[in-house]
């Protein structure tokens, strides 16, 4: 029983045969370290976001029948795959090959942009079609509900997958057809034989592993020297192996042991895996109940429910099931895991104990235990009782004509998240009456363990199912669910009592019409979207305004486009573990690194007495410290770095470091800044006009406060960086993902006191941005740089999420106080508002951030006259940073507060105040910058025409008047925003034009791939000046070898910058081709470029490009802070569930000024991927900071951006018509920005419907409504009978 056996599984087609693995290793390491298969990738290592999924095919023990899932490879243990076969991204298709039509439609559907979720998109999609030929647009987008995008809005994605419905063969069968003719090849990883290649196309599961039982029926033992697997198939070989390791971690599923193996959170060093146990794998129906095996995953009962003829418990079952996780979660997560999980709200636990299951418990004896799933077995659970035993089957009794039952549950974001609270609701009554017999209500989320309500049940039984009894319960549940386990409680019962609301009318109606269908919440749309822009016609052989997909597209969609992760490992390299303070502010007493240096594999650390010059360094002011000295400033600071051979090793390392502090008093919010008067330097303050005059001119003036919060980036590929010390002349080779890689260049050798020409910082392409990757991305290439200057070795340093989570900077939060002053018409004549930004512990970038968005105090309007203060608080967080919009968006939500006062006060709607006060041609912004088109009112009143507003308003009144738990709100906004940095210097690019004999040309440029699509706009322009096709062009990368002294990527003027400089380079080798052109005019590309070779014509050029001609001094209120500004308006329509909390966007109108798009699709992809990560700021994306400084959110598991499930239901987005505009290259606008300043449309949309909901409460006045607009502030500010009595 205790030899070690072989693991065997397939990887696309091909067997690996591992001798001793490592219990320890996960799937996701494997494919990406040892098969060199890094098209999976590692974005969170929680099973939350989907970049790593690939297909799991397996032979199900019982029903004989092949089961094709998707998984997160991160969660997956590789001795859990013994027996199965696996298929990546690169064994569907590739650029080589051949690109299978699920990769081909993601790019001809522009459904992709920094490409890191990609592979993880097309092996879910993949998967669905392998198991599904002809999936419903519903179940599609449910496939997708397990997969994140930050950049792309994922309109597109559901496109492309609609598309590769109708071109896909898997749906035709023909994949396994063709499949059948693929040949099986060993690979044994002890060997010296170099696989030929690790991609085929649509693998069939391996014949082997259907014909050898052994590989399903056999003990299996794997032994590493850290931990033991055991695989019996028997429960008595389980049950012997848990009276021998009764400690030994028990798996049924794999999720929870994967996350602790790779968190290092064992408890012990024996797995029992019962996978392959049959008795714990059968679903059973009987005429009196539903025998589930414990070892069933969720996503095995949902199909088997789904196959066989549906009931009242099957139906509810479903209900329950369908909101259960994402699928590559529910494919490995069993009943039996999610029964015995000490997790207080899980969806299927509440559900089974108001079903009133029976849990069946075996023992080693033999004997059967059978235990109800109730508050007892809840204790007993809890407190480990049944450890010595296993769970064998739950079993569901079956509903009868007098019982009823819901299980409901409301999370923080609808799709792929946790209940806040979920319920189990059960009523038996008299037979032929609405008496009440009996009653189970469970809840999960109100207290640290599920509860069954029995003292509000008491109340109900043998009452009638009326009003009365309705109250008394709600009455009763209030008490009873008191709870000290949570600080939001009176949230937390107020939806419990709102669940049984539900449940009551759900039942009522069934009671009364015999119609057992009523909506229990808001009902779900398949997402549409119409795109209207101009493109030339077929004549034009320019490549610019075409909608050209990424050039890089088809290697993103195959999983060979290569991140800074994805570069393999030298032999001699070493991965850098941060060591990070555990208090926000105190003094460091001493640090011992002993212990962490004698483990195996631990090579050195680097602390700042290891700096050689300055350990300071910041754009603005050198206050940010790259390893702490004596006093650590925020929870998550880096302390020191252990380096080690393996990111395994220094991650347990670090935990060996032992750090003793000497707190000291902290400050953690805006309101504790301003009350310790803890600000950075002095006030910003800007007047223009006369207050005085404004008071005068004023028939009412209002004040006001106004809060955001903060919003994480959550960009899909982490901080990463590789540094490659070269000996000669002390150089060293920079590869990491940054927006900046002049700024990078310059802080590292100031850090090692070095000239910047010893430095090289180069980008291939960056995992998504938004800001983040600005100043933070100087903290891994510095460490690392430091580490691999000490030991003269190659250092990778890659943040894990939850580390990147608490170390880097967020967008700031802010607090406004304000008063507006106006006159009876709506009319604003001045406006006085207070910023109070939280900076964090250091200057950073928020000064420049501070003032570039109080360029919009005054949002799109005419205010007269206008004062305004701005302060930094200085507390001790990370150092807030940019992020998209720079500062804008905050703003720019603050002037739309007031105009929603104003209307509020008028009783008119606050689309009339806006238009009364809208800029027009002719006029000047309060900071000089004249308006010289009327593009904004344009957009505007078309924005108003085609999303039919004024109809839209009518049908909202009487369907609010029709529904007393759903309310609908609309609301129009513009948006303007200044492309360009006030500070001239910022505003400048270089690029470099390489010409090959054979024709081809290399480009290079200042600007940084973010997928943004900046390096496919460039090659256009390129190829539309040289007057060749676009595919000879490539851009390989972005160096500061090849363009020095570069600014950031961001600002939404990259595009602007880099154009001129390409522009300016292509025209220096049209000019010197000229010549030879006109002496062979027939010639063609590629014969001139010979004829100039031989001529010794140069065949290289640089370009340089600077718009304007002056900057903008804050001080004096003159000069040009912005090239111009890019307009844009959304008409947005949202609807609430008034008794949760929850809301969808129901419909958004968007149309956007880009002058004439370079590239409008791409254009589009910005516009509805800035808009969607501006509905997460104004709704799901909540960063909580406990009283101790500590983010507690950790990754995507805990902090929810928008998933497919929450992006516009309707997204309709047009581009104006190309008017008159600024003088640019090609006559195109930056966008990337000003689409998420849009977003306030969602927010004061949902405020509508919030009104709407008071009104019928007799609430008429204006309320304090704050951002994010979370289901809790949306459910506590629809007050009604339950919210008050929770208070």
């Amino acid at each position: 029983m205790d030899s070690t056996d072989l693991l065997v599984f397939f990887v696309n087609g091909k067997k690996v045969r591992i001798l001793e693995p490592d219990p320890e290793l996960t799937l996701l390491q494997y494919l990406r370290r040892s098969l060199y298969l890094t098209g999976t990738k590692l974005a969170c290592g929680q099973g939350a976001c989907g970049a790593c999924t690939v297909m799991v095919s397996y032979l199900n023990i019982t029903t004989k029948k092949i089961r094709n899932i998707s998984v997160n490879a991160c969660l997956i243990p590789l001795c859990y795959l013994h027996g199965m076969a696996v298929t990546t991204v690169e064994g569907v298709g590739s650029t080589r090959n051949g690109l299978h039509p699920v990769q081909e439609s993601l790019v001809e559907s522009h459904g992709l942009q920094c490409g890191f979720c990609t592979p993880g998109m097309v092996m879910t999609m993949y998967t669905l079609f392998r198991n599904n030929p002809n999936p419903t647009q519903q179940q599609m987008e449910r496939a997708l509900e397990g997969n994140l995008c930050r950049c792309t809005g994922y309109r597109p994605i559901v496109d492309a997958f609609r598309s590769a419905k109708e071109n896909c063969p898997c749906g035709l069968g023909l994949c396994l057809e063709e499949s059948d003719r693929t040949e099986t090849r060993d690979q044994d990883e002890k060997s010296n034989d170099e696989p030929k290649s690790a991609t085929t196309q649509d693998v069939i599961f391996p014949p082997e592993l259907q014909l050898n039982s052994a590989y399903h029926t056999k003990f299996m033992t794997f032994k590493s020297s850290k931990y033991t697997w055991y695989r019996p198939t028997t429960v008595e070989e389980a049950l012997r192996l848990l009276t021998n390791f009764p400690k030994a971690q028990f798996v049924l599923g794999c999720n929870t042991i994967g996350y602790l193996l790779r968190k290092g959170a064992m408890t012990s060093n024996v797995i029992i895996c019962c996978t392959h146990l049959p008795e714990l794998q059968c679903v059973q129906f009987t005429s009196s109940e539903i025998r589930i095996g414990a070892g069933v995953t969720m996503g095995q009962l949902e199909s088997e429910l789904l196959a066989v003829k549906s009931n009242k418990t099957i139906s509810a079952m479903l209900d329950v099931l369908r909101w259960v996780a994402a699928d590559q979660i529910k494919n490995t997560a069993t009943l039996g895991g999610h029964v015995m999980s000490k997790i207080p709200n899980l969806d299927m636990q509440t559900f089974f104990m108001a079903a009133g299951a029976v849990l069946e418990f075996r023992k080693m004896n033999g004997g059967v235990q059978e235990v109800p799933m109730d508050n007892d077995f809840v204790h007993s659970a809890k407190n480990n009782v049944y450890q010595d035993q296993i769970l064998v089957s739950i079993r569901v009794p079956l509903l009868s004509d007098d019982e009823h039952m819901s299980g409901l549950k409301q999370p923080n974001r609808r799709g792929f998240d946790y209940g806040v609270v979920t319920t189990g609701l059960y009523v038996q009554f008299e037979k032929g009456t609405t008496v009440v017999q009996n009653m189970r209500l469970a809840f999960g989320g109100t207290d640290d363990k599920p509860v069954l309500a029995t003292r509000a049940v008491n109340v109900a039984i043998k009452r009638s199912w009326n009003e009365d009894m309705l109250e008394k319960v709600n009455d009763a549940l209030m008490i009873e669910l008191q709870s000290t386990a949570y600080t939001n409680i009176p949230f937390r019962t107020t939806l419990a009592c709102s669940f049984f609301l539900k449940f009551f009318m759900k039942i009522k109606a069934e009671l009364e019409t015999g119609c057992s269908e009523f909506p229990a919440g808001l009902s779900h749309i398949p997402t549409s979207g119409i795109q209207v822009y101009d493109i030339p016609d077929e004549s034009d052989t320019k490549a610019v305004w075409k909608p050209i997909p990424n050039v890089t597209s088809g290697y993103i969609a195959a999983g060979e486009a290569q991140f800074v992760d994805d570069i393999p490992s030298a032999t001699n390299e070493l991965f850098a573990g941060l060591v990070t303070s555990t208090h926000a502010h105190a003094k460091i007493l001493s640090v011992d690194v002993s212990a962490a240096l004698e483990m195996e594999g631990v090579i050195d650390y680097i602390d700042y007495k290891d700096i050689p010059c300055d350990n300071n360094y910041g754009f603005l002011v050198p206050d940010n410290v790259l390893l702490c000295q004596d006093e650590v400033s925020y929870h998550g600071q880096a302390i020191c770095v252990i380096l080690a051979e393996s990111r395994e090793i220094a991650n347990r390392a670090v935990k060996l470091v032992e750090v003793k502090y000497e707190p000291l008093e902290a400050t953690i919010s805006i309101q504790d800044a301003i009350m310790k008067e803890q600000f950075f330097g002095h006030a910003y303050k800007v007047e223009r006009g006369c207050m005085e005059e404004a008071e005068k001119e004023a028939d009412f003036v209002l004040e006001g406060v106004c809060e955001t919060g903060a919003q994480e980036h959550l960009y899909m590929e982490p901080h990463s960086s590789l540094v490659i010390p070269r000996k000669e002349q002390n150089e060293l080779d920079i590869i990491t993902s940054t927006q900046g890689v002049t700024q990078l260049q310059e802080d590292v050798a100031k850090f090692l006191g070095l000239d910047s020409n010893r430095i090289s910082s180069r980008v291939k392409r960056v995992g998504g941005g938004f800001g983040g990757k600005a100043t933070d991305s100087i903290v891994t290439s510095g460490i690392a740089a430091i580490g691999a200057w000490k030991t003269n070795r190659p250092v990778r340093c890659i943040y894990d999420r939850e580390l990147d989570f608490k170390i880097t900077g967020k967008r700031h939060p802010i607090e406004a106080k304000y008063k507006v002053y106006f006159k009876k018409d709506g009319r604003i004549v001045g406006c006085d508002v207070k910023y109070y930004y939280n900076a964090g512990y250091s200057t950073d970038l928020s000064p420049l951030i501070m003032k570039c968005g109080m360029l919009l105090v005054q949002g799109c309007y005419t205010f007269t006259n206008m004062k305004a203060e701005g302060k930094l608080c200085r507390t001790n967080l990370p150092s807030n940073t940019a992020f998209r919009g720079f500062g804008s968006p905050q703003v720019m939500f603050v002037a739309e507060a007031m105009i929603q006062k104003v209307a509020f006060h008028l009783n008119i709607q606050a689309e009339q105040v806006r238009d009364t006060n809208m800029l027009r041609k002719g006029d000047v912004t309060p900071f000089n910058m004249p308006i010289n088109d009327d593009n904004l009112y344009r957009c505007w009143e078309e924005c108003k025409q085609d999303s039919e507003f004024d109809k839209r308003v009518k049908n909202i009144h009487a369907f609010n008047s029709a529904n007393r738990w759903r309310k609908r709100g609309i609301s129009i906004v513009p948006c303007m925003y200044g492309i360009g940095y006030p500070p001239l210097f910022l505003n400048q690019a270089g690029a470099l034009v390489l010409v090959y004999k054979d024709g081809s040309v290399l480009l290079a440029h200042s600007g940084v791939e973010l997928g943004q699509g900046l390096h496919t706009k460039m090659i256009q322009i390129a190829a539309s000046t040289l007057e060749i096709p676009h595919e000879k062009i490539i851009i390989s990368e972005t160096s500061t070898t090849t363009a020095p002294n570069t600014s950031e990527t961001g600002g939404s003027n990259a595009a602007d910058l880099n154009a001129g400089a390409v522009l300016e380079a292509c025209k220096k080798i049209k000019d010197r081709l000229a010549p030879i052109k006109e002496k062979n005019p027939e010639g063609g590309w590629n014969a001139w470029v010979t004829a100039a070779y031989f001529s010794r014509v140069s065949l290289s050029a640089t370009g340089f490009y600077g718009p304007r001609e002056e900057g903008y001094d804050y001080e004096k209120n003159s000069g040009s802070h912005s090239h111009y500004f890019t307009y844009g308006s959304a008409c947005t329509e949202v609807e609430i569930d008034v008794l949760t909390g929850e809301h969808q966007v129901v419909r958004v109108d968007i149309v956007m000024d880009v002058g004439k798009s370079l590239n409008p699709a791409i254009d589009v992809g910005q516009i509805e991927g800035g808009f969607v990560q501006g509905v997460g700021m104004m709704t799901t994306e909540e960063l909580k900071v406990n009283a101790k400084g500590e983010l507690t959110s950790t990754g995507p598991l805990d902090y929810k951006v928008p998933g497919i499930r929450n992006i516009p239901r309707q997204m309709n987005v047009k581009l104006l018509k190309y008017a008159e505009g600024p003088k640019t290259v090609y006559s195109a606008k930056g966008i990337g920005e000003p689409p998420l300043l849009l977003a306030v449309s969602v927010f004061y949309a949902i405020k509508e419907a919030i009104l709407a909901a008071r009104k019928h409460e007799n609430l008429s006045e204006d309320y304090f409504f704050q951002c994010p607009a979370t289901v809790e502030r949306i459910r506590m500010a629809c007050q009604d009978k339950i919210t008050q009595k929770s208070k």
